[in-house]
């Protein structure tokens, strides 16, 4: 009988882990209430560009009135029209600004979302694209990220000194935490003991290493560069402990925002004028116009 209800719980397991872990490297696909066609102020240059390690990625180049440039990353499940809104009002102010479809979503190639593991090396790749265009000046490149897109920033500055500036808006602050915390928020089950199982399953789908997806591990090497933070008190998808302790590793000079009201990614949407106002100051503070 005991051999039976462990075969039974190896069993739920694995078939919980095997699932979960799909789920996680193949979100559905998000859909938005607006399209390009919404914003005629933004002047679209489609491009596409490759990876280190081989992956096309699609992008969209809004040149503005200024060099200084601005790469603007997607959240998990979502494309890169997603941070249409966010481009128009950085547009409107001067900047010229960068969108792109991370891998694995809209018209990228890449067959799984590694969430972050790989993502990281995707927006150094952007940034050497940018490299190469007569229109942007490689001194003035700021990242804006929301999300995942919040995460993957973090580590991309980390890691390449050409990012001048950053904004996380409720990105995590490691990648087994917040798998963990799914379990409870989107399957309502205890993360214990399906979150390790589920991690392991993922790593080796998507091969990559989850340990390198930590930017409370990373996070203090972007100092001197500004890190401005922005999450929402009442996000559950994301606890804003992760901020807390991103924002605690992170070196000066940085600012947090706390935004009431704001669930997971809303923060703009709750106070709209002021996430314009700051987001824009911190921008032209941080590289000028």
């Amino acid at each position: 009988m005991i051999v039976i209800v462990l075969v039974l719980l190896v069993a739920l397991l694995g078939g919980v882990g095997w699932y979960a872990s799909g789920r996680a490297i193949h979100p559905g696909q998000n859909t938005y209430d607006w399209t390009l066609s919404d914003y005629p102020a933004l002047d679209a240059t489609s491009v596409r560009f490759k990876t280190g390690d081989g992956i096309t990625l699609s992008g969209r180049f809004f040149p503005g009135t200024s060099r200084a440039t601005i790469i603007l990353s997607h959240g998990y499940g979502d494309n890169q029209n997603q941070m249409l809104p966010w481009a128009a009002f950085l547009h409107a102010a001067g900047f010229s600004i960068f969108t792109y479809d991370m891998r694995g979503r809209g018209e990228s190639g890449g067959n799984a979302v590694t969430l972050g593991a790989r993502e990281q090396a995707d927006l150094v790749s952007t940034v050497d694209y940018l490299a190469t265009r007569s229109d942007v000046d490689i001194t003035k490149i700021g990242a804006l990220g929301v999300s995942l897109g919040g995460s993957v920033s973090i580590l991309a500055a980390a890691q390449d000194r050409r990012i001048a500036a950053l904004v996380d808006d409720s990105g995590f602050s490691d990648a087994a935490n917040v798998v963990s915390t799914s379990f409870q928020t989107f399957l309502h089950i205890p993360a214990f003991p399906f979150a390790p199982v589920t991690i392991r399953f993922a790593q080796w789908r998507m091969g990559a290493n989850m340990n390198d997806v930590r930017p409370v591990a990373r996070i203090g090497a972007i100092s001197p560069r500004p890190i401005f933070i922005i999450h929402g008190k009442d996000d559950t998808a994301v606890p804003p402990d992760n901020s807390e302790r991103n924002f605690a590793a992170a070196g000066e000079p940085k600012t947090i925002w706390w935004v009431p009201g704001a669930e997971h990614v809303r923060s703009f949407d709750v106070d709209p004028e002021n996430y314009k106002q700051r987001v824009t100051r911190f921008f032209t503070d941080s590289l000028g116009l």
